[in-house]
């Protein structure tokens, strides 16, 4: 089975108290954007089995798609009984390949998208005696990953909590996004962490509250979304804790030509549309 695992972007970004897991308490509508990494799922006799076609990416336990297949299980057997799944299940274990078009730590839930799409897959793929509910893969995927549950569901969708929580919205209206990476990695936690030592004041009007600390150890992702909006972009804004900075255009001719010029300067930068799908059949 191959599927197609769609990135997202933060249309807003709310971050409010820590909490005592040590997450903090969010409140953002996020949007799946057409950009997507393949994922592979094939049977075999034990065990889990990740490749992928990026060497940066881990294979081994650490590799979040390792984990939501270990808690699907987890679930599974915890379901029926241990006994019981493998009488109705023939292989013991999944090879899954990864092939990645999302930049990793850029602030597109690429690892979060490749594990929604392995708990997808993996349910599809699974008996029917053993398939799970809606509910209980958005469970799972809430314990794999915070972007976990708004992957596996797509489209428009507001997510409070620490991501659990997710409403679907309309659809937002067709829109084209030029995305553009710096190619530099930005650690989620280290955003997080310097967003309460700085104790900052956020303007109501910023719809990300991570743009500010991360802009001023970064200061080219304000040059970017600078250079979006010069070009003609309606709005430009940075995803996540970045470092992928966005700008929005209804316009698919002006979004070319925008993608044109900024690819010049940053080869990592891609043309989308948005989607209202998270995961889908490639």
């Amino acid at each position: 089975m191959k599927l197609k695992a769609f990135a997202k972007i933060n249309l807003s970004l709310r971050v409010f108290e820590r909490r005592a897991d040590g997450y903090h308490t969010l409140e953002s509508v996020m949007q799946s954007v057409s950009l997507c990494d393949y994922v592979t799922i094939d049977p075999i006799p034990a065990g889990i089995e990740i490749t992928c076609d990026d060497p940066r990416v881990p294979t081994g336990k650490e590799n979040i798609v390792y984990k939501a297949v270990e808690a699907y299980y987890k679930k599974v057997d915890s379901k029926l009984g241990i006994e019981s799944r493998k009488l109705k299940i023939d292989n013991r274990g999944w090879k899954i390949y990864i092939e990645k078009h999302i930049p990793m730590a850029a602030g597109l839930a690429g690892g979060s998208a490749d594990a929604a799409a392995v708990l997808y897959g993996l349910n599809l793929l699974s008996n029917i005696d053993c398939r799970l509910s809606n509910i209980e893969l958005s469970n799972i995927a809430s314990q794999v990953g915070s972007d976990v549950p708004f992957c596996l569901t797509g489209g428009t969708c507001l997510v409070k909590g620490r991501g659990e929580i997710v409403e679907k919205l309309e659809p937002w209206p067709q829109t084209y996004f030029v995305l553009v990476n710096p190619d530099l990695a930005v650690s989620t936690k280290w955003a997080y962490d310097e967003f309460d030592r700085l104790h900052l004041t956020v303007s109501s009007r910023i719809k990300n509250d991570l743009e500010q600390v991360v802009m001023e150890k970064y200061p080219v992702i304000a040059e970017i979304k600078n250079q979006l909006l010069t070009l003609g972009c309606n709005e430009a804004q940075m995803s996540g804790s970045g470092s992928t900075v966005f700008g929005m255009s209804k316009n698919k001719n002006d979004a070319e030509r925008i993608c044109k010029i900024m690819r010049e300067k940053y080869p990592k930068t891609f043309l989308v549309e948005s989607v209202n799908i998270g995961v889908e059949n490639a």
